[in-house]
């Protein structure tokens, strides 16, 4: 019998009790019984789990396609459990399946690092830094403890292969708790997007609507996160821009939206940003959504993937408050589409004599509307029946005279916005602001007798002094500080002067003369004494163009 399921037992066990003396038939019941309890106790132990699953605990599952998963992920490669894993997934391209969230934690290390360090050793860390690698559980199940009650955190991995031979990779994970209570498992939820929101607190969110990788299906994917730029810092007349403020913080008001409501009005808001390229217009719309902390959230209509029912899509998945920006409007191919279309429905006739023949006049084509969204489809989708509420929508374009007027109308725009290239006035702002001492710009540094200027603080000899000492000498370093700082700031004012009096008036962007200044950011009189030049060969090379 035992031939017939292992094949040649009987053989060996003749061999091995000629050879050995041991009669392996003695121990047989005893394998077969350890073989069984170990066939079993895998069944018993799936039956186990899979019961404990259904019944004791509490699971969330993640999308790999929502934020979320780039919450959890985040807060998981920081805590003990997943540094000390003895299987681990090791990343370095940190912009693969989604991990460009660890670059932010990285580079804001390095920031710390560098503010500290001269610039020769800060020349020296660029050329040796590696890029850092971060550490994940691999796939599996790990367990690890959180606010005294265990948790298990899975991730798994799904291959599939579709009959042309593609081949998808789609990872999934999720959060166990041990008890059927999920309230303290939706609490380290909770903590991980605090954690990770907590990072972003300074910065602004860019998103950019696409088609999700490996499908037709179109979303918003989140493409940086970069620091908020202060308002103060847009060149633009300061009437216009406190007139934007209020019309934006009244839109974003708490009971706008009812008060629209009431009144049957769309709560919709749109603004026009044209001028000459460099002027600053998508300087403006990033310090806007950093004023008002709202995410901005980018399309291209040029995209080949973008078609009308796929940007229909994305702007239904906007959330309720956030700036929706379109950059370069007349370049999307919709530009006078209404009026060549009348042209088109209006062709001449003519008819030749004597042959019947009826000839339709050819009128030539629009080469540029080459696009897969019409005019009209994009109107339905700004302010049709169905469109969004609640999001403030930005468009930029250099040429105002190319766009249709339905585009453009009050309604869908309420709110114009006009760029010139920089005066006087602008030169000199832009002059200050690159030149001017702000605070944590530079560290300290040590004046001609060798003494080195520190921000106001307690020294080693300063604790031996008496309260009302330290008090006076502080007072004394803050108004020599300050009597510093005007001196600076004057000094940078006539030379700001002096720089915009060689720079001719309307003709250069805002653009260009930044550009320029940023070649002697630390040499403000380098920049006043090759002005002239500067201008010289510019104009010349515009002209060659």
């Amino acid at each position: 019998l035992l031939d017939t399921f292992f094949p040649g037992f009987s053989l060996l066990s003749t061999a091995l009790h000629r050879y050995s003396g041991i009669d392996i038939s003695i121990y047989l019941p005893s394998f077969i019984m350890l073989g069984l309890a170990i066939w079993s106790s895998h069944f018993v132990s799936q039956w186990f789990w899979d019961f404990m699953d259904k019944f004791l605990m509490s699971t969330a599952d993640i999308r790999i396609d929502d934020e979320m998963y780039n919450m959890v992920m985040a807060w998981v490669a920081q805590q003990k459990f997943a540094k000390s894993s003895r299987r681990f997934v090791a990343n370095t391209n940190l912009n693969s399946r989604m991990w460009w969230l660890f670059r932010d934690y990285e580079e804001d290390g390095d920031e710390e690092d560098d503010e500290n360090s001269n610039s020769s050793s800060v020349i020296n860390n660029l050329k040796g830094k590696n890029k850092k690698l971060q550490f994940t559980p691999s796939f599996g199940s790990h367990y690890f403890w959180y606010k005294g009650r265990p948790f298990v955190f899975s991730r798994t991995q799904d291959r599939n292969q579709n009959a042309w031979g593609t081949v998808s990779e789609r990872e999934n994970i999720s959060v166990s708790s041990f008890g059927r209570d999920s309230s303290l498992l939706k609490d380290l939820l909770d903590e991980c997007r605090a954690s990770f929101q907590k990072q972003d607190e300074k910065k602004t969110i860019i998103y950019r609507g696409g088609l999700k990788k490996g499908t037709a299906e179109p979303t918003w994917t989140r493409c940086s996160a970069r620091a908020s730029r202060p308002f103060s810092t847009v060149v633009l007349d300061e009437a216009v821009k406190q007139s934007l403020l209020d019309d934006m913080s009244d839109y974003l008001h708490p009971h706008t939206r009812r008060w629209y409501s009431n009144r049957g009005i769309p709560y919709r808001r749109g603004y026009l940003l044209f001028g000459p390229p460099g002027t600053g217009k998508s300087s403006l719309s990033f310090a806007i959504a950093g004023y008002f902390k709202l995410k901005i959230y980018i399309v291209s209509l040029n995209s080949p993937a973008m078609n009308e029912e796929n940007l229909g899509n994305l702007f239904a998945d906007l959330p309720k408050k956030c700036l929706v920006l379109l950059e370069d409007i007349d370049t999307a191919g919709l530009t006078h589409t209404r009026a060549e279309k009348q042209v088109d429905e209006a062709k001449p006739v003519e008819i030749l004599p004597g042959s019947g023949t009826t000839l339709v006049a050819a009128t030539p084509s629009n080469s540029n509307n080459n696009g897969r969204i019409s005019l009209s489809a994009l109107l339905n989708i700004l302010d049709g029946v169905a469109s969004q509420e609640g999001r403030v929508l930005v468009m930029t374009t250099n040429h105002i005279e190319k766009l249709d007027e339905a585009l453009i109308r009050p309604g869908r725009v309420d709110m114009t916005i006009k760029f010139d290239l920089a005066n006087t006035d602008m030169i000199m702002t832009i002059f200050r602001a690159i030149f001017a001492t702000i605070e944590g710009d530079i560290p300290p540094q040590e004046t001609s007798n060798g003494i080195v200027i520190r921000s106001p603080g307690k020294t080693s000899a300063e604790l031996k002094r008496t309260r009302e000492e330290q008090e006076k000498i502080e007072e004394i370093e803050r108004k020599e500080a300050e009597a510093r700082r005007l001196a600076e700031d004057a000094r940078i004012a006539d030379l700001g002067k002096k720089f915009a009096e060689q720079i001719p008036t309307m003709t250069f962007s805002p653009a260009e003369i930044q550009g320029f200044l940023l070649k002697n950011k630390r040499e403000p009189e380098a920049a006043v004494k090759n002005a002239a030049e500067w201008v010289r060969t510019t104009l010349t090379a515009k002209k060659k163009k």
